[in-house]
């Protein structure tokens, strides 16, 4: 990721069509996390990162893993962790010259389906999530908090139930994002468009933004991940059909792993090269910004 900030001009118009550039949590700890490589916090101070963001008007949001087995202890440590490990990372943007703008909680209801956690009940996740939002808005109140949950992981009527046990505790999210594949056979393959009309009107119902993360799976190769990207994005097209009704929040993001373990698909530069990650931001846009099927 550092060539981003040293090679800008390998990713002119990806960065302009582009608002919103997101770091996970891990990247902006003091102590570099594993699995993170080269993109450590010190890393991204050298090369003015941050900074740089600021300067070409591109808002940062931070990922961050706000209900995790390990967080599920029997008292209030694990929570703790939780809220300080988010608030490092929001500390040492703010000491490196950037601003975080939003807070995406990685997939929480996900991560308390664990026994430890309380899973698969929904409840105990909106509790710890009742210690969550509420320590991390007294510090930052500025930063947008919001919830990532994966469909068809998880129904419609989950996601409303998500939404129904934040509202009992008083908690409000400032935007849904989905983590969405199709399914390959029926009856979920028929369903999707219907589902994916439901997640929106639920998120229109709180008065939240909606948005869909745009995904590749096969990390063993540039080519494999972007046709299965592609792929993602043209299904989320026959669904809204119209730039007009397409998300507010289009989310193009990997976390492909390779056959070697290792997090490097696809590329990120250059975007004049047909299969990196900043060619997949020019395409995908292209394709939703020229949809032209009835809405």
């Amino acid at each position: 990721m550092l060539r981003l900030f040293e090679a800008p001009e390998e990713w002119p118009r990806a960065r302009q069509i582009m608002d919103v550039f997101e770091f996970y949590q891990g990247h902006l700890l003091t102590q570099v996390s594993a699995g993170e490589g080269p993109n450590s916090y010190t890393a991204f101070v050298k090369a003015d990162a941050f900074r740089k963001l600021l300067r070409w008007g591109k808002r940062i949001a931070v990922e961050a893993g706000a209900v995790k087995e390990g967080y599920c202890t029997p008292d209030a440590s694990g929570m703790q962790e939780s809220v300080d490990r988010t608030l490092e990372a929001l500390r040492n943007v703010r000491s490196a010259g950037g601003r975080v703008t939003y807070l995406a909680m990685d997939e929480p209801f996900i991560g308390g389906q664990v026994r430890r956690c309380g899973g698969p009940s929904f409840v105990p996740t909106a509790d710890r999530l009742a210690v969550y939002i509420p320590a991390v808005r007294r510090a930052f109140p500025d930063v947008r908090i919001g919830l990532i949950e994966p469909y068809p992981v998880f129904s419609p009527a989950q996601f409303s139930e998500m939404f129904r046990l934040l509202r009992e505790r008083n908690l409000t999210v400032d935007f849904l994002h989905a983590d969405v594949r199709r399914p390959e056979v029926s009856p979920g393959r028929e369903l999707f468009a219907g589902e994916m009309l439901e997640l929106s009107a639920l998120a229109a119902e709180y008065k939240v933004p909606f948005g869909v993360i745009i995904w590749g799976d096969n990390g063993d190769a540039d080519a494999l991940y972007a046709a299965d990207a592609l792929r993602n994005a043209r299904e989320l097209g026959t669904v809204f059909r119209s730039w007009e009704v397409v998300p507010p929040h289009v989310i193009i993001q990997s976390w492909a792993l390779s056959a070697t373990g290792l997090f490097i698909t696809p590329s990120n530069l250059p975007e004049t090269s047909p299969t990196t990650h900043t060619a997949l931001i020019n395409q995908i846009y292209d394709m939703l910004r020229n949809l032209k099927g009835p809405r």
